[in-house]
């Protein structure tokens, strides 16, 4: 073997090992994602399986979340602080998956999944009079995004 073949045979060696290099990191990156995804959705669920547990465990909670939702202005200031601070907290949740779902994170089926719960939260007075007095603790795009849920939901049936 001379030594240009020899160099020739090096050459493609050297591509074939490039070339399943990069076919392996491609591998890798596809199996990082999925996981990241799946921790998202994770850390999604068990947020929101808190919020429940919460007013599940919290017969008072429940109370003041189910007459905030019907009159906020009704509340005691103490029932108030409860019934915005849970609210915050779910609509946290939502803005998070909105989030993940824009940065390639989250599963879009999860956050249209959650959308109904949304509207039908909006649905209530007390939900509408919270968010008039709160929505600047939350991203704008969020923001835009749940102003056409809310509007989605007055056109549909």
């Amino acid at each position: 073997m001379t030594l240009e073949e020899l160099s020739n045979l090096s050459q493609i060696i050297g591509v074939a090992a490039i070339f399943a290099s990069l076919v392996f990191v491609g591998l890798q990156i596809r199996q990082n994602t999925l996981a990241t995804r799946a921790a998202s959705h994770n850390a999604v669920s068990n947020a929101l399986n808190e919020i429940n547990r919460m007013c599940a465990e919290n017969a008072d909670l429940t109370k003041v979340w189910l007459a905030g939702m019907a009159d906020r202005q009704a509340l005691t200031p103490e029932e108030r602080w409860r019934f915005d601070s849970t609210m915050r907290a779910y609509m946290h949740v939502c803005e998070t998956m909105f989030i993940q779902v824009g940065l390639g994170a989250g599963e879009k089926s999860v956050l249209r999944a959650e959308e109904e719960g949304i509207k039908v939260a909006f649905a209530s007075p007390g939900m509408r009079d919270w968010w008039a007095e709160n929505p600047y603790g939350f991203c704008p795009e969020f923001r835009s995004y749940v102003a056409k849920l809310v509007r989605s939901a007055e056109v549909a049936p």
